[in-house]
């Protein structure tokens, strides 16, 4: 049986993140090869520690060298999902430079490709069922050949026979598209389009199963991604067009490119976009009901449960709203927050000196509901902050320092009337004081 352990505290783990801190440093950039993201997870190590258990998981004695074996355990299972990512992201931006259609300026090129896919397509959905089923759970999924042999509830060698059959038959179908002339040229144009046709066979990152997938793949979704962070955590993408993401904690944004259109989703929280200026596939967000759609910008999104802010630091975007019909065009400078629900509300353009200020580190509030600053600043904060319903209205402005935000929270009393009071959690509860 373990041992019994002594519990740890927060002021335990934190006072051990310290005084290992340089060594995490030092240790995560050997891992990761670069010192900005050794920063970044060293950081998420923390946040990991902050939620820790009071005794360590694993049944050893509670002595310090225990917890400091947690403590970079910890990190290097975060450096390792980091690098796994990061493996992803990469096979993923080959197959993006793999995937692009001929030169627009070559239409014969243009006609044979599009021929090509559809010689394929027709292959594909002509396969006995079975044989098509493990086609798109190897190529498209990345299963293995164990995995899909469980799945299908066959045998190994089937799923190896099958496999080799569908091969066949689309290495048939790709010899007849591209004939048999001769000469280095027209070889190596034959090298580089069968070379994209097996990228899009097997592009990474294809999350749909069977044959909602071969749909998905028709329609030619040539690569997709996400990027979520933790509280407390922001995070940045390098896009396979040259495009820069960024974002905020506790925020999250789904990606899908087209052949004729980028498509980002804002699914929690704020971003930031740099986008790369390509006149053939506009780059579009989603984020609520709310569309803004540009060629290339830097712009930021904001999603809260009532509104959408849109801020523009260069270049110009459209911004439009499902259901109504009302559309405007943002410039640099320029932020607009569009109410989610009201269609029919005015917009008011206002000008932005400093869009998306917490990739400085700082929160900017201007007569903003306290309730809505509270829910800004809990995506930074380990603890659980809580407000009630007299103090949510209250009007707030101010500029806070986001390594700053408890510091700030606890001076709230001085700049409204409020109380703050820490719960038996651990958490802040925030109340509108009386008299």
């Amino acid at each position: 049986m373990p041992s019994s352990l002594a519990p740890w505290s927060a002021q335990r783990w934190h006072a051990l993140f310290c005084s290992q801190q340089p060594q995490l440093l030092a240790y995560l950039t050997g891992k990761t090869g670069s010192r900005d993201e050794a920063h970044d997870l060293v950081q998420e190590t923390w946040l990991r520690l902050a939620a820790a258990p009071a005794q360590l998981p694993d049944g050893s004695t509670a002595t310090q060298e225990a917890a400091r074996a947690y403590l970079f355990a910890t990190a290097k299972h975060l450096a390792l999902d980091h690098l796994r990512q990061r493996g992803v992201q990469q096979r993923s931006l080959q197959d993006w430079e793999q995937l692009q259609p001929p030169s627009a300026s070559d239409v014969a090129d243009q006609a044979m490709y599009r021929q090509a896919l559809d010689l394929v397509a027709q292959v594909i959905a002509e396969l006995p069922e079975r044989m098509q089923a493990a086609l798109l759970a190897h190529r498209l999924q990345g299963q293995t050949h164990a995995e899909i042999a469980q799945n299908l509830q066959v045998s190994l060698n089937t799923v190896e026979r099958d496999l080799m059959q569908a091969d066949a038959c689309l290495e048939a179908a790709l010899l007849r598209w591209r004939g048999d002339t001769d000469g280095a040229q027209q070889t190596a144009a034959r090298r580089r389009r069968r070379g994209a046709l097996g990228a899009l066979l097997g592009v990474a990152g294809m999350a749909a199963a069977g044959w909602p997938a071969w749909q998905m793949w028709q329609q030619r979704l040539l690569w997709q991604g996400s990027l979520a962070s933790g509280t407390g955590m922001q995070r940045s993408l390098d896009l396979p067009d040259g495009s820069q993401l960024r974002i905020d904690a506790a925020s999250h944004v789904a990606l899908r490119y087209r052949a004729g259109i980028r498509e980002a989703q804002l699914l929690a929280g704020a971003a930031f976009f740099s986008v790369a200026r390509d006149t053939s596939r506009p780059f579009v967000v989603q984020a609520g009901t709310v569309r803004i759609s540009v060629l290339g910008t830097r712009f930021g999104v904001e999603l809260a449960p009532e509104s959408v802010l849109v801020q523009v630091e260069s270049g110009q975007v459209r911004v439009e709203q499902q259901g109504s019909q009302q559309q405007i065009v943002l410039e640099g400078q320029q932020s607009l927050q569009v109410p989610l629900g009201d269609s029919a509300a005015a917009w008011q353009v206002q000008a932005e000196p400093r869009p998306a200020v917490w990739r400085e580190g700082e929160l900017a509030f201007d007569q903003q509901p306290l309730g809505r600053v509270i829910e800004r600043l809990g995506r930074y904060s380990t603890r659980k902050l809580q407000i009630d319903a007299g103090a949510a209205q209250l009007p707030i402005s101010g500029h806070v320092r986001i390594v700053q935000a408890e510091r700030w929270l606890r001076s709230l009393p001085q700049l409204a009337p409020v109380q703050v009071t820490t719960q038996a959690d651990g958490g802040l509860q925030i109340s509108r004081r009386k008299g």
